[in-house]
């Protein structure tokens, strides 16, 4: 249901969908417009059922194809059954009266990474860090769950900025979105006129329409890291314009050549050689050479930056199995032993303590601290009884 509500705010003077002013479902207040796509609004609404709340809704055009429809279904389908703090969180699933499909999520505060980035092209490494580890947080829980986004660029990515509330990431827009062993995107190393995704940060396999897992998606992450620290992707890209079939094989062209390295076009980080193997890592052409899970790729980082503190609980994608007994490989690892560094958790040749020698550990130490206490207890009675 849909009926007009009186209101004399002036931002209602923009409203393509024709939506603001009115209730939607007898339930949501629609209250301001907040931007449009190529395929839909969004709007701001107030939800009379939590009264302090507010929503976005995001409308879908009137007029479009079946295949733009069903893609705006599965994305509020595979969202609505996600839960992270990490990913846009997706509440109701409706039509209108007029038959347009509509979806209400939480209402972000804050920008999507590409107006950051249009603002300060090279994010300093600290803070671009930390974006990326939330970004791989809400990539971990999505491959959990068994979905893939296909999708990821920094448009895809909302920082979130509220009181309190500095950097924190969402992932949003899961409209291509698939469970895992979906197909990938039209062969455009040929003759297909279409592609699912964003050519610039599309993996290779995405390209050449070969089968796509949440590999795929580890790939556009790093080139995102890539981007923010570099100013630039770590590969040639067509020009702005450029229609998409002509950008993606301009990309085609491109496809097997091996990852730039970061410090050919960031200087002042020609230094940070794990981080770098960790974006040639995960930058490789071949899924198969990639790092495993979202959560071994945040470890990884962390280990080469340094920090101390893991992240927590890494788990393989739709399999809930922790990866903490499982040392990352590849170049990484070469270089810690290249430089001479001590054994860590991305290097596969560090011991790793099976259950049962760890039972055998505790029980030793136990063994030792009952003796010690009853050597204590004992000396303590002699002295007492010779006083």
């Amino acid at each position: 249901m849909v009926r007009a509500m009186q209101t004399t705010d002036p931002e209602h003077r923009r409203d393509p969908g024709g939506l603001i002013g009115r209730k939607i479902d007898d339930r949501y207040e629609v209250t301001g417009f907040i931007g449009s796509g190529s395929v839909g609004q969004v709007y701001r609404a107030r939800d009379h059922r939590l009264e302090y709340r507010e929503v976005a809704i995001k409308v879908l055009k009137q007029g479009l194809p079946e295949d733009q429809v069903a893609r705006f279904k599965r994305e509020a389908l595979l969202t609505g059954g996600l839960s992270s703090p990490y990913l846009v969180a997706v509440t109701d699933f409706a039509i209108l009266p007029d038959g347009r499909p509509y979806l209400v999520m939480e209402l972000l505060r804050g920008e999507p990474l590409y107006i950051t980035l249009h603002k300060t092209p090279r994010i300093p490494l600290d803070r671009a860090l930390h974006l990326i580890d939330g970004l791989l947080a809400g990539l971990e829980a999505a491959h959990r769950a068994g979905v893939v986004h296909r999708d990821l660029k920094p448009e895809n990515v909302f920082i979130v900025e509220e009181p309190g509330v500095q950097d924190h990431v969402k992932i949003v827009d899961f409209g291509f979105a698939r469970v895992f062993q979906g197909s990938g995107a039209l062969d455009v190393t040929g003759d297909a006129p279409l592609v699912i995704g964003t050519v610039s940060y599309m993996a290779p396999e995405q390209l050449r329409a070969k089968p796509v897992d949440h590999r795929a998606d580890l790939y556009s992450a790093a080139a995102i890291l890539f981007k923010m620290l570099a100013g630039r992707l770590p590969y040639e890209t067509s020009p702005m314009g450029t229609a998409v079939a002509a950008a993606a094989h301009y990309r085609a062209l491109q496809l097997d050549a091996p990852p730039a390295k970061l410090s050919a076009f960031a200087s002042d980080l020609a230094d940070e050689h794990l981080l770098e193997a960790v974006l040639i890592r995960a930058l490789q052409p071949k899924s198969e050479d990639r790092y495993e899970s979202a959560g071994e790729m945040r470890r990884a980082l962390a280990n080469a930056v340094g920090k101390r503190v893991m992240p927590p609980s890494p788990t393989a994608p739709g399999a809930g199995v922790s990866l903490w007994d499982r040392p990352a490989s590849g170049p990484e690892a070469e270089v810690l032993r290249d430089a001479g560094g001590a054994a860590r958790l991305s290097d596969p040749n560090a011991p790793n303590p099976t259950a049962a020698e760890k039972r055998k550990l505790a029980l030793t130490l136990v063994a030792v601290g009952v003796v010690v206490c009853s050597l204590v207890a004992a000396l303590m009675l002699k002295l007492a009884f010779s006083r």
